[in-house]
């Protein structure tokens, strides 16, 4: 149930209510953008009164916050389920695992990235998924504390910072920026290459012994 909800649904027709309004939302994205989202559209194409439309979201903005809850939710689950196998792969295997597992879920909800991204309002986007990139940064820090034991913890976190920006920023090009000529599998191996090289290998400096590092929480 998204949190921007005005009315919260406690039975199984509002809730499907709900999921009918945002699919109608999402096709909208896609065909029109969030310059052509607007409630009465919304309404419309879901076949719904504008006042059903009303009783749960008070604006478009409030859709697309829903929106963008619910392809959150969708996008964690998914690297949960690939940051349990990628962490013990050899480096550029675990990155493009989690990589190509980020790509595939941005192509997937790729109308209402793209509004998040490049046609919403600055001010309304600060983080576009905050949940997502909090969870793909959980899996960065164990994955180079496993891969780069000599780094220190301030060392981490700088690569952890840099590296978020490199990650999304390619994976949104890639999902959603993409010129037709380009191909695809080329641009993910090309990304995985500077994001591998980038890591580097551990330097023969090895950090002094710190408290044992547990495995990121993951929280579906």
């Amino acid at each position: 149930m998204p949190s921007s909800a005005r009315n919260r649904p406690v039975q199984q027709r509002s809730l499907a209510t709900i999921d009918k309004i945002l699919d109608a939302a999402t096709r909208l994205l896609i065909g029109s953008g969030y310059v052509g989202l607007t409630t009465n559209r919304v309404a419309a194409e879901a076949e719904v009164g504008i006042g059903t439309v009303y009783r749960y979201f008070a604006d478009k903005n409030e859709l697309l916050g829903a929106l963008r809850d619910r392809a959150s939710a969708r996008m964690t689950k998914e690297l949960i389920r690939a940051i349990g196998t990628s962490v013990a792969l050899e480096p550029a295997a675990g990155i493009r695992r989690m990589f190509v597992c980020l790509v595939e879920a941005l192509e997937r909800d790729r109308g209402i990235i793209r509004a998040l991204a490049s046609e919403v309002p600055i001010g309304l986007q600060s983080n576009i998924l905050p949940a997502v990139e909090a969870q793909l940064a959980q899996f960065c820090r164990f994955f180079m504390a496993t891969h780069r034991p000599d780094l220190s913890d301030a060392e981490i976190e700088e690569y952890v910072y840099l590296g978020m920006a490199l990650t999304f920023s390619a994976s949104l090009r890639i999902a959603i920026e993409r010129e037709p000529e380009m191909d695809r599998e080329r641009l993910i191996d090309h990304a995985v290459g500077v994001l591998t090289a980038w890591l580097g290998p551990p330097r023969n400096r090895i950090r002094t012994a710190e408290p044992a590092r547990a495995a990121p929480s993951l929280i579906e």
